[in-house]
């Protein structure tokens, strides 16, 4: 059967989906892991469905994944993301200070972008524009308030996608976008699903046609006096008036060629997140299970209720236990607790610790583990492989950025081409106290000017950014006693007229 409404999923979302559903369910934490049941917890061989949700319920989650990702994340926005100044209008320098119309700066909806992006290989933005009336005139827009605007779309709702090279260039060409929406209606809430499709026809002679767009929502339609099916109904069409699909992907895993499926860079973090899970419940599971001493009663016959089931035996302060002497020589009955040994827990216990720095170390965090067992070089190593990673996927972030700033600059008309600093010097931060003494002893040695060094020093996180080289400067000579010592001091310190 042909499935040909408009939320069909692509080849390549199938094939991505599962990765992503595990990584969105991660993410949300331990309620979300447990009410994904048995596919990230399975149930026992013979275990009946009464233990499994007892277990399933109580499942404990260490969410390392998201601290891992968070700490990935959080390195290239050290320092603010922003425009380069001679690079942008006017116009783009108030946009980016509201790039989402909900009043996010450039540098807080990069975030997002970044940090799902590690996690999900890949993440969207769609550079969108207020609907205004056709033939509406720019003075009119600006009056109501129509602009641009940027929407990141997760991975999960990118159901389709389909590029091709237009003009030397790959170019978007199809894309649906799932955009379910929940409305008030009465005092109830109401979701609607919704399916935003991007189109570019192609002709006969192989070219594509300009942008247009399709709204679709599904609507339920009774068959029969029971059961329901879904319709389809086209509620919004129309043309992109720029032409073009303003949709840009940022990526962290490698594309395969000819497709829309990524390796996930952290694809096997994520997998031994999973294991990590399992460890972590049955461990909890194993010791409450035999952890607790149980009271054993030999040579004793259990007194029976009413109903003739023995009665559970009473534990506890003020409790006397009896076990009554045998008839006809008989020996007595007794009462004992029998403890297990915890020498499995202790087995099971170390294993949990050995996934979890092994789950640290695949996030290329090695310095948020416990980082006793590592040597020094062993860590700094680890940590300038990650800063590697990161610094690549912090450079594909700011070509996204300046494509959405082009796309951006299209809808306003604007001729310029908008540049985007984003940081990616982190990976001085390992060394920043003995890398400032070779630098110290550069200036000591009259290698380089004093004010390279605090430019470095400003580099390394030693010296606040907004320090100010000049002011200080006067407040030295100021502490220096003498017309003389001021003289000396000044003409140490200053540097030469082509100095950097």
């Amino acid at each position: 059967m042909v499935n040909n409404t408009p939320d069909t999923p692509s080849c390549d979302y199938l094939a991505m989906s599962p990765y992503w559903c595990m990584v969105e369910t991660m993410l949300e934490g331990a309620q979300a892991m447990r009410a994904a049941g048995k596919a990230y917890l399975p149930q026992f061989p013979n275990e009946t469905e009464t233990n499994y949700e007892y277990r399933r319920k109580n499942a404990k989650f260490t969410n390392v994944f998201r601290d891992l990702v968070e700490g990935l994340a959080a390195k290239p926005f050290a320092k603010q993301v922003d425009l380069v100044e001679k690079s942008a209008s006017p116009a783009i320098k108030s946009f980016v200070e509201d790039v989402d119309g909900a009043g996010n700066h450039l540098h807080v909806f990069a975030g997002d972008v970044f940090f799902n992006g590690i996690a999900s290989a890949i993440d969207w933005m769609l550079v969108d524009h207020t609907a205004v009336p056709t033939g509406i005139s720019a003075t009119d827009e600006r009056r109501m308030g129509a602009r641009p605007y940027w929407v990141r779309i997760p991975a999960t709702r990118m159901k389709w996608v389909e590029s091709a090279m237009i003009e030397g260039k790959e170019q978007f060409v199809y894309a649906a976008i799932h955009e379910p929406t929940t409305v008030r209606k009465g005092f109830d809430e109401v979701t609607i699903d919704r399916m935003r499709l991007l189109i570019r026809d192609r002709a006969d002679d192989g070219s594509y046609g300009p942008a247009r767009f399709e709204i679709w929502e599904a609507t339920a339609a009774k068959v029969g006096s029971k059961s329901t099916s879904v319709n389809w109904v086209m509620k919004e069409n129309g043309p992109i008036s720029i032409g073009v699909i303003a949709l840009v992907p940022f990526m962290t895993g490698r594309r395969k060629e000819g497709t829309w499926q990524l390796l996930p860079p952290m694809k096997d973090a994520a997998y031994l997140q999973v294991e990590h899970y399992q460890q972590e419940t049955n461990l909890k599971s194993a010791k409450e299970l035999t952890a607790f001493p149980m009271l054993a009663g030999n040579g004793i016959s259990p007194p029976l209720d009413s109903n003739g089931q023995p009665v559970i035996a009473p534990i506890g302060p003020s409790v006397v236990l009896y076990a009554p002497m045998g008839g006809q020589g008989q020996q007595h009955g007794e009462w004992k607790f029998i403890e297990p040994t915890a020498a499995s827990l202790k087995f099971l216990a170390e294993e949990v610790d050995k996934t979890e720095q092994q789950l640290r170390e695949l996030g290329r965090q090695p310095l948020t583990a416990q980082t006793g067992n590592l040597t020094v070089v062993t860590t700094a190593f680890a940590a300038q492989k990650g800063n590697s990673a990161v610094q690549a996927w912090a450079l594909n972030l700011k070509d996204a950025l300046e494509q959405a700033l082009r796309f951006t600059c299209l809808w306003l008309k604007d001729a310029t081409q908008p540049e985007v600093t984003v940081y990616t010097d982190f990976d001085v931060e390992t060394d920043s106290v003995e890398g400032m003494k070779v630098v110290l002893d550069m200036k000591k040695e009259s290698l380089i000017s004093r004010v390279a060094a605090i430019n470095e020093a400003k580099r390394r996180n030693i010296l606040a950014p907004e320090y100010d080289e000049a002011e200080d400067l006067e407040l030295i000579l100021s502490e220096i006693p003498g017309e003389d010592g001021e003289d000396d001091i000044a003409g140490s310190v200053t540097p030469p007229a082509n100095a950097a």
